[in-house]
């Protein structure tokens, strides 16, 4: 049958109002470095949008006001759903790490862990994909950009490795992120040299004499333990690199083994009593053993005992094949807040008599949990870790810009280089290019607010071209 112009005309007009209502789905792998920063540009490129993650659901009108909340911002997996470009949009996001960023789209044969929501419900995800072990409580799947701190130059993930091809991808630089050393709380020391945090990642603790020099007081059996991030982590990949080890080697960390016993809110330190009045007091049901939150900061407890990473064992993530380490910068955060039993300040020499940690994360991770940042009176200062200095510069931004601070990474947007491939389901054959291009932008805009410094700062004065690598004066040459 031969239909007619006007039936014909009403079969696009439907055809096109079905396009116009569907939902497009988006996937994408990154880095915890790039997390704070994305999540917000998501939160305000979106409108009329929800959000389940690991702390829960959350909601917005979005546009360029949009306040930010740590439900979404501190999130590593989740789902958003809202409308963009009069479309509505579900995102997938896994903030496992950079270099599962380079991986996922230099080659996109390869499927990674998203949670199986639709980003509307209630509550939040049903676990953390990433560790889950229960079907229907993950979903596998290819992704369509990513986001990595890491040069793919200094990534195994550039031509052959592991008996998988990677291939070319196009980075698109969107802003800085400082790296530092921090101590746990107690640490006697404010400086960490390249040479020190060399050899405390080559032999897993030092002395605190090779610190403070002194070898007749006692600082001789005070020691050290270090504190790492997993295999796939971009800043372990860019921390490494800086002290002059192998982005790829072994990495001679500690984890607590048990971990302290989670108290909760119930279990802080100091309590404002009466509440609203501003006097704080010695809560007389602290267990000083177990960890306590404050907002969304893990804190404290006692590490009665702890080993080597994984008891050495090798383990493989995203095709890299190293020593273990934690999985995120923000449960290494917590980790440098804990106190070293005397079982565990004894592993290193019988006769120790104090420990600490000293681990790598981002200011973002660090300024709560570990610096007790914006928790007023309710944070004892003896809970407090330590920000140390790099060679004796100071982590600011100041410094980066100058070129003065050296422990910094790039944060970047990866596509194939060819850009983001269309499905015949979309909207328009540009349709997910163009969303990549506008998070782009909004990151740009946003990343100097949340988690570093803007690329078009007119105090930027230094690049570098690889990661751990000289900085040289000047802008960066253009895309990588």
């Amino acid at each position: 049958m031969k239909l007619s112009q006007s039936a014909l005309l009403g079969l696009v007009s439907v055809a096109g109002s079905l396009a116009s209502n569907a939902q497009t789905k988006i996937y994408f792998a990154a880095s915890n470095g790039d997390r704070n920063a994305t999540q917000v540009a998501i939160s305000r490129i979106l409108t009329n949008w929800s959000y389940q993650g690991l702390n829960g659901k959350t909601t917005g009108a979005g546009g360029a006001s949009q306040t930010v909340s740590d439900t979404f911002r501190t999130s590593n997996f989740g789902t958003w759903n809202g409308t963009w470009n009069g479309q509505n949009v579900i995102i997938k996001t896994n903030y496992a790490g950079a270099l599962a960023g380079i991986a996922a789209v230099a080659d996109q044969l390869q499927k990674f862990r998203f949670d199986p929501t639709e980003g509307n419900g209630d509550g939040g995800i049903p676990e953390n994909p990433l560790t889950s072990t229960t079907d229907g409580n993950y979903i596998e799947h290819a992704v369509d950009f990513g986001l990595s701190t890491n040069f793919q130059s200094t990534s195994p993930f550039n031509g052959s490795y592991n008996d998988r091809t990677y291939n070319t991808v196009k980075q698109i630089p969107v802003g800085i992120s400082q790296l530092g050393f921090y101590g746990s709380p107690g640490i006697p020391i404010d400086n960490i040299t390249t040479q020190q945090a060399k050899l405390l990642y080559d032999t897993g603790a030092v002395p605190l004499s090779i610190f403070t020099g002194n070898w007749s007081n006692g600082d001789e059996h005070k020691w050290i333990y270090a504190l790492g991030r997993n295999t796939d982590a971009g800043q372990r990949f860019a921390a490494q690199l800086e002290i002059g080890r192998s982005g790829l080697g072994f990495q001679w960390a500690y984890q607590a083994d048990p971990a302290p016993t989670a108290g909760g809110a119930a279990n802080a330190p100091l309590i404002e009593s009466p509440a609203g009045s501003g006097t704080w007091v010695t809560n007389p049901a602290h267990d000083p053993s177990k960890s306590y939150q404050i907002g969304t900061a893990v804190i404290g407890g006692v590490v009665s005992n702890h080993r080597q990473w994984n008891n050495g064992v090798d383990e493989t993530f995203s095709g890299i094949t190293a020593s273990g380490g934690h999985n995120s910068g923000a449960n290494l955060a917590i980790a440098l807040t804990q106190k070293l039993g005397s079982v565990a300040y004894k592993k290193a020499d019988p006769a120790a008599t104090a420990g600490w940690y000293v681990g790598y994360v981002t200011p973002g991770d660090a300024n709560a949990t570990v610096l007790g940042n914006g928790q007023g009176a309710a944070r004892p200062a003896d809970s407090k870790g330590v920000a140390l200095k790099y060679n004796g510069i100071e982590n600011t931004p100041e410094n980066v810009k100058s070129g003065r601070y050296t422990l910094w990474i790039y944060n970047r947007i990866l596509t194939p280089i060819d850009g983001v491939t269309a499905l015949g389901t979309d909207p328009s054959p540009t349709f997910r290019n163009d969303f990549v291009t506008a998070l782009a932008n909004r990151i740009k805009i946003d990343v100097a607010t949340q988690q570093g410094i803007a690329l078009d700062d007119a105090a930027l004065k230094v690049h570098r071209t690889a990661d751990g690598g000289l900085v040289f004066p000047g802008p960066l040459p253009g895309d990588e």
